[in-house]
């Protein structure tokens, strides 16, 4: 994964609460200390403007921004925004990612998958997977936070920025052996 650069994330995150501390359920399953909560960033219209610049910064000949709902929304809105090109995205129904309200991918189209954090990269393939069945092209892969230790995937990916976090699965978490109540801030896991 490439990081960018001229973004300052890491003094973002710290100031807008984004960056928490704790014992976290994630949206992959995994549990982690650390849990970046992209919504505290994006909750500020210009500095999720000013981080869908950073992002289509580098990206060049994209006909459609294509990101995960929910927190990742606002991120891909802003990047296409900055692309002066479309965005739609996909909606968890049961276990599934797929396209719904009338949103298509036109064959043949170069599509920027963004996401706001990825961990383990399940949801942002589930969307690599819906662009080739429309025949369309995986552009490259676009995050806010990659907190992946390096993921072996086949296309380009670029953050704003990389963190060396820990996460565990649920086994061998250290805090669950601790009996550390656990937060699942995630939309998958959450009460909400």
């Amino acid at each position: 994964m490439e990081e960018q650069t001229g973004f300052d994330m890491i003094a973002n995150l710290e100031s807008t609460g984004a960056l928490r501390k704790g014992h976290f359920k994630l949206s992959s399953g995994r549990h982690s200390d650390s849990y970046i909560q992209c919504s505290q960033l994006l909750r500020d219209p210009g500095m999720a403007v000013e981080a869908g610049r950073a992002i289509a910064s580098r990206e060049k000949d994209i006909d459609l921004v294509f990101c995960p709902a929910l927190g990742a929304i606002v991120i891909g809105f802003t990047v296409a925004l900055a692309l002066d090109t479309e965005m739609v995205f996909a909606e968890r129904v049961g276990e599934e990612m797929v396209l719904r309200r009338g949103f298509e991918i036109p064959s043949g189209s170069r599509v920027l998958l963004v996401e706001d954090v990825v961990t383990t990269g399940g949801s942002i393939m589930e969307l690599a997977r819906i662009v080739e069945e429309a025949g369309a092209v995986v552009a490259g892969l676009s995050c806010i936070v990659d907190r992946s230790g390096g993921l072996d995937i086949p296309y380009t990916v670029t953050s704003l920025i990389r963190l060396d976090v820990a996460s565990w699965s649920p086994e061998e978490c250290p805090m669950c052996e601790a009996d550390i109540p656990v937060d699942a801030p995630g939309s998958r896991f959450s009460a909400w």
